[in-house]
């Protein structure tokens, strides 16, 4: 089957799991989870993956109960989904169960859509990764030419980052600024942390004025962009960029939480909501899925062009870091990986794929209290599934 096939097969397979108001539950102890509940076939799963199914399940029911806030997770292999299930809840005022079709904010893991984007109009020559950004942002020029495309999407390009003095000017512009307030603010500082390509530094301002280069250049927002060109396309349906009314839709979105299992504590909006590009989209495992294995083809940028996004970033002095475009890479068991997860507002995400295993977890959750994280979570889930069925 092509890739765009496999995709098609799994949008259906989402819609058939997003209709359904049953979501999946976590057992109350390893052994009593029925495992026909949180399969992406709801007539039972047939993909030989069942114990490690219900592992994981079991697993996920070590910190998160049905009465607490929770998460959902996807892993899909070989194009197909072989596991997915959503735990605890989605609004505890109202009581509403997460299920499968839930939006959470993917915080960084849109880093790797803001790189995609980059890399669609490169394909079609509107920009180069060696360029310049100053050539697309006239008010960055005086920082030289050093300070290139390639290196803000490495994060090596001596930019600072939102705690390097630039929230408090950003906010005394205004309650609620945007990417272009941001752009005044960096067009004001005096140098770069360190020269462009001599260290690596993660810099979200970087990612952020990336979406201002791909508007310019597109002649689109940054949401525009990538809800035409990337989700329209793959049929993801329940996936938005912000500033976005969407984010507030209870019956939509999972709420985050903050705090302690004793004492949660409700996040709403921010007042970084207006900008994007580093951390802005909502989206569902389901969608999450039509986009991974978008990658795997020709869909959005050829093959060939994906693959530049998985090499790691060169450094003036010869070395390397383990970062490409919007991507953390690493190795699993000897087997390369490209990840990303995120934090914010309450909301912790992770997504990592073994590209030749055609393997991929997604771990969203609505909590950032409570959880294991070392190692990333997504790796603890895709343990389960290192032997073949």
């Amino acid at each position: 089957m092509t890739t765009s096939g496999r995709i098609v097969a799994l949008a259906t397979v989402c819609l058939l799991v997003a209709c359904s108001d049953a979501p999946a539950r976590p057992p109350d102890e390893p052994g009593s989870y029925d495992d026909r509940d949180s399969y992406a076939d709801p007539a039972g799963d047939d993909s030989g993956y069942h114990l490690a199914n219900a592992q994981v399940d079991a697993w996920f029911a070590r910190f998160i109960t049905p009465e607490m806030p929770g998460g959902a997770a996807l892993v899909v292999k070989d194009g197909a989904i072989i596991h997915q299930a959503a735990y605890g809840l989605a609004d505890l005022e109202q009581q509403t169960p997460l299920t499968t079709a839930h939006a959470f904010h993917l915080a960084s893991m849109s880093k790797q859509m803001t790189a995609l984007s980059i890399m669609m109009l490169a394909e079609q020559q509107k920009l180069s990764y060696d360029d310049p950004v100053g050539r697309y942002l006239p008010e960055l020029q005086k920082f030289g030419d050093a300070l290139t495309i390639r290196r803000m999407l490495n994060h090596t390009s001596g930019l600072p980052d939102y705690s390097d003095g630039v929230m408090e000017p950003l906010m005394k512009r205004s309650d609620h600024p945007t990417n272009d307030d941001l752009l005044q603010v960096i067009k004001r500082k005096r140098k770069l942390l360190y020269p462009p390509g001599d260290q690596s530094y993660y810099s979200n301002v970087g990612y952020d004025l990336l979406a201002i280069v791909i508007e310019r250049v597109s002649g689109m927002t940054f949401p525009e962009f990538v809800q035409t060109r990337i989700f329209d396309v793959l049929g993801m349906t329940h996936t938005f960029s912000l500033p976005n009314d969407a984010r507030m839709a209870r019956d939509l979105i999972a709420l985050s939480y903050t705090g302690s299992s004793d004492e949660p504590e409700v996040y709403r909006s921010d007042e970084l909501d207006g900008i994007y590009g580093s951390g802005s989209i909502y989206s569902t495992i389901g969608d999450m899925a039509l986009y991974d294995e978008a990658l795997y083809g020709d869909v959005l940028v050829s093959r060939r062009a994906y693959a530049e996004a998985l090499e790691p970033a060169m450094l003036n002095d010869g070395s390397s870091d383990p970062y490409g475009f919007g991507l953390e890479l690493g190795q699993w068991h000897g087997d390369a990986y490209a990840a990303h997860s995120g934090a914010w507002l309450g909301f912790n995400t992770d997504y990592v794929r073994f590209p030749a295993r055609h393997l991929s977890v997604i771990v969203l959750l609505n909590r950032d209290y409570d959880y294991p994280d070392d190692p990333r979570i997504a790796l603890q889930v895709a343990e389960f599934y290192r032997a073949e069925p």
